[in-house]
């Protein structure tokens, strides 16, 4: 097992602050993003709080002003009723605990205050005078003690004169007592919760992970001898299961890989090794024997023809490594599909007169698709091939196409001895032979089907076999079409007339 070493850190590298671990990441970003939102929940609680008992105590201080300069301006007007009559700027019932008041006419002269003030009035400067005639005016001094003082000033209305102004005062020690006590609360919960936070998070990230670990133990763990092994992926069908699903499924992607790369290894070696231990043999035999000339010639053919078959296995390599490498390029034309099923018809059609079979010329139709016609003629060859070298002396071949639902349908039958249905799933692996009546000795190397499969894949098609013993097989080359086809009508004997084209 390969496993890879850390690269060595330069000499005096400092060591990131980032943990590497990711749980611990999680757990801290988490906690982290928690202990911001409960400071800025803690920071708005306290400024909302602040606001909420500012509103309340101006609420109950100017109610109490208010009233004091309502009574006033009562007073005055029985003053003016009865001359004489001295008014009572300050009803000292209205003077309640916490809370300081004060009359001061409009030159800021202070004319009556409550007792707490008799050695520290209420400021009563321009800029309070003016803002207090237009309303009530709401400011906080720091300058009359320990803690802040919350003023108002309203006016007293005569008519349309406003001949005194009342300010009312509190101090605002309560709220900041209050304010501190809750900061100090949220200050010791914001830290606890952090921790509870960062503990959680560990231990829910952690849990989370678990099928991480599986994945990454087991990785650790596979090798080339167990690509069987898979991992437990839980049921609840979340990302982590979908992660551990998809590396199942690679996994047994690999293992077929692997199993079909061993397979066709010890397949070309076999395919290799038998075209050598003839030519070996028939080389010893020739060196040990006094041979006639004809019985040389006799030994060189024989040679010459596992040579050939030893070349035409090695083609066939180098062909099937360049496509799995990507490396072969296919062009793109439209073409007439019934102008390669005719051409091939004209190659194979000899051969198989020669061997005993007829190759007949089923229905033909127009078929315009789209690819190389060189990689399409060699699938249409290797099928009516095949099918020509498995068919005995006396059968037929009969080849047609068809255009069935957007697309064109080569179909190769013959006669032979058919494939039993056990093989059929296998027919097209690398170097993949039936025993019963597709033999080594037909002179195949097993590569042929694949490399058809290949092309037909290539150019968007499928190869489809339909096959019983006994009575032979039927190979469909399946392409889509180019364009909308007509059809034309099929030759008058078994040998193919001229296409004519429209």
């Amino acid at each position: 097992m390969i496993r890879r070493l850390p690269f060595p850190r330069p000499p005096g590298a400092r060591r990131p602050l980032v943990p590497r671990s990711l749980r611990a990441r999680l757990a801290l970003w988490h906690a982290a993003l928690l202990a911001l939102t409960l400071a800025a929940l803690a920071g708005l609680t306290l400024l909302i709080l602040r606001g909420f008992l500012t509103s309340r105590a101006d609420a109950s201080l100017l109610e109490y002003a208010d009233q004091t300069a309502r009574g006033i301006a009562m007073e005055l007007y029985q003053a003016s009723l009865e001359p004489g009559t001295r008014p009572r700027f300050l009803n000292r019932d209205l003077q309640e605990w916490g809370r300081q008041i004060q009359v001061v006419d409009h030159l800021g002269n202070v004319v009556e205050k409550s007792a707490g003030l008799a050695d520290h009035p209420l400021p009563a400067d321009l800029n309070t005078r003016v803002e207090g005639r237009k309303g009530p005016y709401f400011e906080t001094r720091h300058d009359l003690g320990e803690h802040p003082v919350r003023v108002v000033t309203v006016p007293v209305v005569m008519g349309g004169d406003v001949p005194y102004l009342v300010q009312a005062a509190a101090s605002l020690e309560g709220i900041e007592e209050a304010l501190d006590r809750a900061g100090i609360t949220l200050a010791l919960l914001t830290p606890s919760v952090f921790v509870v936070a960062l503990l959680g998070g560990w231990l829910l990230v952690g849990r989370s992970l678990r099928t991480v670990d599986a994945i990454t133990r087991t990785a650790l763990e596979i090798e080339h001898t167990n690509l069987d092994r898979r991992i437990d992926a839980p049921a609840a069908g979340d990302e982590l299961s979908r992660l551990a699903s998809a590396f199942n499924e690679m996994i047994a992607r690999l293992d077929r890989s692997f199993r079909q790369v061993q397979q066709f290894s010890a397949n070309a070696s076999h395919e290799l090794k038998t075209p050598l231990t003839s030519i070996r043999g028939e080389a010893e035999v020739a060196l040990m024997s006094d041979l006639t000339p004809e019985e040389h010639r006799r030994v060189l053919r024989s040679i010459v023809d596992e040579v050939e078959r030893m070349s035409a296995i090695v083609e066939n390599l180098l062909l099937l490594a360049r496509a799995d490498a990507d490396q072969i390029q296919i062009r793109r034309e439209t073409l007439a599909l019934e102008e390669l099923v005719l051409s091939t018809y004209e190659q194979m059609e000899g051969i198989a007169r020669r061997k005993g079979v007829a190759l007949d010329m089923g229905s033909l139709e127009e078929a315009r698709v789209e690819g190389d016609p060189l990689w399409l003629g060699q699938v249409l060859l290797n099928l009516v091939a095949n099918a020509v070298k498995y068919t005995p002396e006396g059968g037929s071949v009969a080849i047609s196409l068809a255009v069935e639902g957007g697309e064109a349908r080569v179909a190769v039958a013959d006669t032979g001895p058919g494939i039993p249905a056990e093989h059929l799933p296998h027919l097209f692996d690398r170097f993949y032979r039936v025993d019963s009546g597709r033999s080594r000795d037909a002179g195949g190397v097993g590569l042929g089907l694949n490399i058809a499969k290949w092309a037909a894949e290539k150019h968007g098609g499928r190869i489809q076999v339909q096959s019983e013993v006994g009575r032979g097989s039927t190979f469909t080359l399946v392409l889509p079409l180019a364009e909308p086809l007509r059809s034309v009508p099929p030759p008058r004997s078994g040998l193919a007339a001229p296409f004519q084209s429209p």
